[in-house]
């Protein structure tokens, strides 16, 4: 029985993890700047700092997915054997 391999960073639907990632920490970044600078109100502040660093946190832990598959690809991993 063969079971499906996790997505390569070359696939689509990983780049658009990705990517929705980086607009995450982008949107984040603006809101925490915004409830800083305009609003005056730290709590959007922090919701918005705290969006990016949980954005940011993901985004790096997607990138080691996908290095970590990336290389067990590379070395000819996706054989039969591999569960």
């Amino acid at each position: 029985m063969r079971r499906e391999t996790p997505p390569l960073p070359k696939d689509g639907i990983y780049r658009t993890i990705l990517w929705a990632l980086v607009a995450t920490v982008i949107g984040g970044a603006l809101i925490a700047l915004g409830g800083d600078l305009v609003l005056h109100d730290p709590a959007v502040n922090r919701f918005g700092a705290i969006t990016a660093l949980i954005g940011a946190g993901l985004y790096v832990f997607f990138r080691f997915l996908g290095a970590r598959e990336a290389k067990r690809h590379a070395e000819g991993k996706d054989g039969p054997d591999r569960l």
